[in-house]
């Protein structure tokens, strides 16, 4: 393996340990603290075990269509989990609903999800641009490379889940993580009180 692939797996793997951090929020019950934020947990069918899989993306709204952008193309295993089984489940917050996810293949509809995400954030622009073969990611050279996407579409269906939300851990496990949370909160804030004071006595 060489130097840059080592690098790129790296890079991809602390990628993908940071995106579970909101899913271990959910799983601790406070996936109301996460309504602000444009992230859902998507829960897909495991094509070989058959099993729930849950995995963090990162969405765009657009009237009742949300899309999500595969940020490693079709290789990503939940990706392939919608190839075989099309059936998922959405959570944001405590909202709750069974979907349908399509790869979407209009070429304009591709482009105006991509659109979305990159008009609002800088951090997109760089991102898309390395995806792809774009020398930026403006709307006009998206629309070059829009086919070198995967880009999926997600309509709520209005039927019950089949596939189970996120599974909450025990009472016992979220009042330790809530304990820890407040007692680090504390210390940082105790921290804070202490460089100001400090300050303070420098200045006199």
């Amino acid at each position: 393996m060489s130097l840059s692939s080592a690098t790129i797996d790296r890079s991809r793997d602390f990628a993908k340990q940071l995106l579970r951090t909101p899913l271990l929020l959910y799983k601790l019950g406070w996936a109301p603290a996460l309504n602000w934020m444009p992230l859902m947990i998507l829960t897909t069918r495991g094509r070989k075990s058959g099993l729930a899989r849950h995995v963090v993306v990162e969405y765009r709204r657009h009237g009742s269509k949300y899309y999500i952008v595969s940020g490693w193309g079709a290789d990503t295993d939940w990706y392939r989990n919608i190839q075989a089984d099309n059936r998922v489940t959405v959570q944001h917050g405590e909202h709750i609903a069974a979907a349908r996810a399509q790869p979407v293949e209009d070429r304009a509809e591709a482009l105006r999800a991509l659109y979305m995400f990159s008009r609002n954030s800088w951090i997109y622009e760089r991102l898309f641009a390395r995806m792809s073969s774009a020398q930026a990611a403006d709307l006009n050279t998206l629309a070059e490379v829009v086919d070198e996407f995967t880009v999926l579409r997600l309509e709520a269906t209005g039927d019950e889940p089949e596939l189970p939300a996120v599974e909450l851990y025990s009472e016992q496990v979220r009042q330790v993580a809530l304990f820890a949370v407040v007692v680090i909160g504390l210390r940082l804030l105790l921290a804070v009180l202490r460089s100001g004071g400090k300050r303070r006595d420098v200045d006199a």
